[in-house]
């Protein structure tokens, strides 16, 4: 389950503080509505936090100027949220394939368009690499994706990653959230 919420934006070092004490906030919302919680997070080094005394039940939590995102789920799982903004190119070449940047660049005449465009590329990134519990430890250009317009304006997301869910929507026109989980296995 996905849960948000939006605040006003102060500015600095409060900002982050607002933010983490959010995720916080609907983390335990999200696990005391959905698995009866509360839960303790625990973090060992660099790694991936987790809950403590649970099995199966994992948590992303992502946020960015205005919005703070929370999902919970019974598998893995990574969320990523981006305010859509300008970005510095050398960031796209560093992170994207050259598909992924002809992708970004086609229609950049359209105002805004390069720029969504790419946010909805490094959301796809980021949840990948939050799920796998890998951040940035792992290339960003290892996970390649190739977005096409569906029907229904629904976005299709194809991937180079396997064993991975993907979703993506906008919103409020502002933020683009991307969420990864790991599938299913139905021949149990």
């Amino acid at each position: 389950m996905i849960y948000l919420t939006e605040y006003d934006p102060a500015g600095g070092l409060q900002d982050r503080e607002t933010e983490h004490w959010l995720g916080r906030e609907l983390l335990q919302f999200a696990l005391a509505r959905d698995y009866g919680g509360p839960y303790q997070t625990v973090q060992k080094g660099y790694g991936k936090p987790y809950l403590e005394g649970t099995d199966g039940i994992d948590f992303s939590i992502s946020h960015t100027e205005g919005l703070v995102v929370c999902g919970v789920s019974g598998r893995r799982i990574g969320i990523d949220v981006e305010h859509i903004r300008s970005f510095d190119e050398r960031l796209m070449e560093r992170i994207c394939t050259e598909e992924e940047i002809a992708y970004i660049m086609a229609g950049k005449e359209e105002p805004g368009t390069r720029e969504e465009k790419f946010f909805r590329l490094w959301t796809l990134k980021e949840s990948f690499l939050k799920a796998t519990g890998q951040g940035l430890s792992r290339p960003m250009r290892d996970a390649v994706f190739f977005i096409r317009a569906g029907e229904n304006q629904r976005q299709d997301i194809m991937g180079t990653v396997s064993g991975w869910d993907f979703s993506q929507f906008r919103y409020r026109d502002r933020f683009i959230i991307s969420i990864c989980e790991e599938e299913t296995n139905n021949d149990l």
